[in-house]
């Protein structure tokens, strides 16, 4: 199976969230959201995204402190290679700010929902100065944390929710990562017992696409598919 990336309606309305608060100026930037529950497809359309356009790109760590994450968000947006910063955390703020408000720049903020309520009050002072877009990636957990602070929702200009993949999205993913003609109702069984994960939906595939193989036929059947889902119990969580 080929690594591939559909547009799903999720990252189109993702790619176009960022790309306009970017694009519009100062005036109307702020946070975006990003938001839903595990394997939607959230992290791979905000790297799609950050690769394609640039940026700087942060994965947060569980239990990190105010300085271990300014550390990490200065490191970043330096875009230098070398060591971490060992400076404290209001020095590396003020660090960020500086070279934000030089080079306007979208910040991605991945597994934004692990982050102490302080820390995104700290991503709202850099947005106020430097008005780089701030994009926040998390599960549903990161509106609620959000709603605590009036002043951080009303910064919020866009929210992309990433819902369950669709039977057509299956059929064109199966397509073009493994070169498989799915039936339409078969492309719904498979995103029904995924309960939607596009992580789930891809390791099935990969049974498909050997069962196929097998078989010499790149066409999906019925029994072709319930031996390749027969062969993992795929229980979520």
């Amino acid at each position: 199976m080929r690594d591939t990336i559909i547009d799903t309606a999720a990252t189109m309305r993702f790619d176009g969230a960022v790309d306009e608060v970017l694009e519009s100026g100062t005036s109307s930037s702020g946070f975006i959201l990003a938001y839903g529950q595990a394997g939607r497809g959230k992290s791979v359309a905000a790297d799609r995204n950050y690769c394609a356009r640039g940026g700087a790109y942060v994965r947060v760590w569980t239990g990190w402190s105010q300085t271990a994450f300014m550390q990490r968000l200065l490191f970043e947006v330096s875009g230098t290679n070398g060591d971490m910063p060992r400076y404290r955390a209001n020095t590396c703020k003020e660090m960020v700010v500086s070279l934000l408000k030089k080079k306007r720049q979208t910040v991605f903020v991945d597994e934004a929902d692990r982050l102490d309520i302080d820390r995104i009050e700290d991503l709202r002072d850099i947005l106020d100065v430097t008005r780089a877009p701030v994009v926040l990636i998390g599960e549903e957990g990161l509106l609620a944390k959000l709603a605590q602070r009036r002043r951080i929702w009303s910064r919020v200009v866009h929210e992309v929710e990433f819902g369950p993949i669709s039977a057509s999205e299956v059929s064109v993913f199966a397509m073009q990562a493994a070169g498989l003609d799915i039936p339409a109702k078969l492309c719904g069984s498979i995103a029904t017992k995924a309960e939607g994960d596009f992580r789930l939906v891809r390791n099935m595939l990969i049974l498909v696409e050997k069962a196929a193989k097998a078989k010499g036929s790149i066409v999906v059947d019925a029994a072709m598919l319930e031996t390749a889902l027969a062969a993992h119990s795929w229980r979520r969580g």
